[in-house]
């Protein structure tokens, strides 16, 4: 079974490789090499090709279930139910909404929505609504290094996102059913909502109970992920699986407390079925999210064994459960989730012969070894390490695991039974974790308390691996410390730079918004930083520093924001929090903290490549857009003009000033390519090879406007736009211009959308 399995994930995972399905013709092939592999009882391979064609399958039946393109951007009057509890938010409120499926038109069978103003005066989970929507088919940013949003909307099976339109069709046409599980779910958090309305805690107390984490603070989750300790909020595989030791262990209790209960039933098999049925409750409290569905495989396989009185390894009830959970969700292989709770088993499982001769070493060795072996993936998909996280979870995991989760689902259910006594443990526990948070504040202060990794090549995943497997050996274990070899390129390896003279260019896709890299030999400049959307989410955090961490960089030698319009500057203030930056300069430094003001005709070169600033000079005008910092990057071979949000009025005095010298290889379209901005004079006098239009997919501006993009292509101008081609990158050599890598296409897996709006 072990081997099955495995070779089960490894066609799972070969599927998700590729940039799109395969045809059915490939399918069909591959399907008789299983059928002549399983006669010829090569199992192991006979599994591999189940296991592609499993989620090829699967795959299918998610990408079918898309919105259809000429239903995109149009106003449609649907109704159903609010499959999800809404999560409320400053501005807006968001939700999934499960359409009926006999209306005339076919939608997909799960949407994620968000309603703006003017908000509903209530609205709640399982209610039946009819709602004027416009939708799109799942659609994300894509750049190098950061979270792939269209991949975990394909994991969710969220087949069209979308908003509600104000319209007087909007209206509530049932409400929820009294017993149902998302009603009794949204009462909860609204109980805790109340109940400690003014605590830090709130969001955390909720997360654990129902698995809604909205409001938990993003300090809070910047402590978790810096610890080590941020899989102690989710809900899996190790709170389900804890439930259920407390269920079995208090039923067979309980049961045994009377002789002849043991007549009619053994102990063992009431606490079985009390186990799965007190795992069951938890994860019917967290919504039957997929990881909570894992788990529950899990447990269900465990307490069957143990009904059925067959008793098998523990390293066997592991391979039937991934087994079991990847024929039921064989895409549960994008979820890092999966990977890190069944790694983390295997490791105890691995090194369960101890190195160390006394017990009391026991509980740290454990937490020693997962963190170690779990490198390699903590890198793959984080970028980042805790280094103090075996330290951290020590404490952490009996403190949430044995103390915060059982008194806050007791006072969950207590909160229904005897509310004032629930609202009692529900302060208790808040308390408890007020205690908690000044631990974690302290191990994550402690010097080299996490190590960010550049993102490695994924060939290097295969030596590190293998060489963290045999160093985790049992002592005796043949070539054991053969595996100190393996892991050499998690400490020596750095990532690429240019060379002198030579530098690097990326605008990356932040929407409808501006953010550029440069790279030299040995600096880094970002000009701009994207759109701030809400409080919790900014592209400063969210693609910036992730894309810098993913190229080797811990910190900006000098940030340049060309002015304060949001889809500038949103991002500056968080990435500033974030990482480390020298010089900032602006035209609106009383926005920014230590920020200069950006002077025209200032100059600088770095490792022998040319960077001028032209602007702003005084302008008689109220617009800020023309008051945005020009930027000149040249080297031997080309040059790159990053020119803000200026229009025609600042487009003409560059031209008057500088002539010929603006001429460039590369512009990055004026105002994100505004009918305000490009005009006839200034194109003709830069000249660009390239122009690239940063832009947002369907933005309500409708950039970049049809008269500025026919000027280009008047003048055989090659022109992209990260909406359709997300993050692009060229390199300027010493003597040619490469590019562009375009990332929507170069990291295209099958679920990313092939837009062409």
């Amino acid at each position: 079974m072990i081997k099955s399995a495995i070779s089960f994930l490894f066609g799972c995972v070969l599927l998700i490789q590729l940039p799109s399905l395969p045809d059915s013709q490939t399918l069909w092939l591959i399907f008789a090499a299983f059928i002549l592999l399983v006669f010829s009882k090569k199992y192991w391979l006979a599994f591999i090709a189940l296991g592609f064609i499993w989620s090829a399958y699967q795959a299918s039946l998610q990408l079918n279930d898309r919105l259809a393109l000429d239903l995109q951007g149009q106003d449609i009057v649907i109704s159903g139910k609010i499959s999800s509890i809404p999560e409320f938010y400053q501005r807006r409120i968001r939700f999934e909404f499960r359409p009926d499926q006999d209306l005339k038109i076919a939608l997909p069978k799960k949407l994620l929505l968000n309603w703006y103003q003017p908000l509903p005066k209530r609205i709640h989970a399982d209610e039946r609504w009819q709602l004027t929507v416009r939708l799109k088919q799942p659609y994300g940013m894509k750049n190098p290094g950061t979270f792939d949003y269209e991949s975990w909307l394909f994991q969710q099976g969220i087949g069209a996102t979308g908003y509600v339109r104000s319209s007087d069709a909007n209206i509530r046409l049932a409400p929820p059913p009294e017993l149902s599980i998302n009603s009794l779910r949204q009462d909860l958090f609204s109980k805790i909502n109340i109940q400690l309305m003014n605590s830090e805690n709130q969001g955390v107390i909720q997360g654990l109970t129902t698995g809604i984490r909205q409001n938990i603070s993003q300090q809070q989750w910047q402590l978790l992920r810096l610890s080590g300790t941020s899989h102690l909020l989710a809900i899996s595989g190790l709170h389900i699986g804890l439930a259920a030791a407390i269920g079995f262990f208090s039923f067979r209790w309980l049961w045994s407390r009377r002789a002849k209960n043991l007549l009619i039933f053994p102990a063992k098999q009431v606490g079985a079925l009390g186990g799965f049925s007190t795992a069951l409750f938890y994860a019917a409290l967290a919504g039957f999210s997929i990881p909570t569905q894992r788990a529950l495989f899990m447990v269900a396989i465990v307490m069957v064994s143990l009904l059925i009185k067959r008793p098998t390894s523990i390293a066997s009830t592991l391979a039937f459960s991934l087994f079991v959970i990847l024929i039921w969700d064989p895409l549960a292989v994008l979820s890092p989730g999966l990977w890190l709770s069944f790694s983390a088993v295997a490791i105890i499982l691995f090194t369960s012969q101890s190195r160390f001769p006394r017990p009391k070493w026991q509980w740290a060795k454990i937490h020693l070894l997962i963190a170690f072996g779990l490198t390699p993936l903590l890198l793959v998909f984080f970028s980042q390490v805790s280094l103090i996280a075996p330290i951290a979870n020590m404490i952490a995991v009996p403190f949430i695991s044995l103390v915060i989760v059982p008194l806050s689902l007791l006072a969950s259910l207590l909160l229904w039974l005897i509310e004032p006594v629930g609202n009692m443990l529900l302060t208790l526990v808040d308390l408890l974790l007020t205690l908690f948070w000044p631990f974690l504040e302290y191990v994550v202060s402690l010097p080299f308390s996490h190590w960010t990794s550049t993102r490695l090549p994924w060939f290097y995943s295969v030596p590190i691996t293998l060489g963290i497997v045999l160093l985790l050996s049992p002592k005796g274990f043949p070539a054991k410390y053969l595996g100190l070899l393996g892991i050499l390129p998690l400490l020596f390896y750095s990532a690429e730079r240019p060379d002198k003279g030579e530098f690097w260019f990326t605008l990356l896709d932040v929407g409808q918004g501006l953010a550029a890299v440069i790279q030299t030999e040995q600096h880094t400049l970002v000009f701009d930083a994207g759109p701030k959307f809400s409080d919790k989410f900014n592209t400063g955090t969210a693609i910036i520093q992730p894309f810098l961490q993913s190229q080797g960089i811990n910190h900006i030698d000098s940030l340049i924001i060309s002015h304060g319009d949001n889809d500038h500057i949103g991002g500056a203030d968080p990435l500033i929090k974030a990482m480390a930056v020298n010089t900032i300069f602006t035209s609106t430094p009383d926005k920014l903290l230590d920020a200069s003001y950006c002077q025209p005709n200032q100059s600088w070169q770095w490792d022998k490549v040319q960077f001028t600033m032209l602007m702003p000079e005084p302008l008689n005008t109220a617009s800020a857009n023309n008051q945005s910092c020009v930027l000149h990057i040249e080297n031997a071979t080309g040059s790159v003009l990053l020119t803000g949000d200026i229009e025609k009025q600042t487009e003409l005095q560059l031209t008057e000033h500088y002539g010929q010298a603006l001429k460039s290889t590369i512009l990055v379209a004026p105002h994100h390519g505004s009918n305000t901005s490009s005009k006839a004079y200034f194109i003709d006098t830069v000249n660009p090879d390239i122009v690239l239009f940063p832009v947002g997919y369907r933005n309500r501006y409708h950039h970049p406007n049809a008269k500025v993009v026919k000027r280009y292509l008047n003048r055989d101008t090659t022109m992209l736009n990260t909406a359709q081609h997300g993050a692009i990158s060229y390199a300027f050599g010493l003597d040619n211009l490469t590019g562009p890598i375009t990332w929507r296409q170069h990291g295209r897996k099958i679920w990313t959308s092939a837009t062409t709006d």
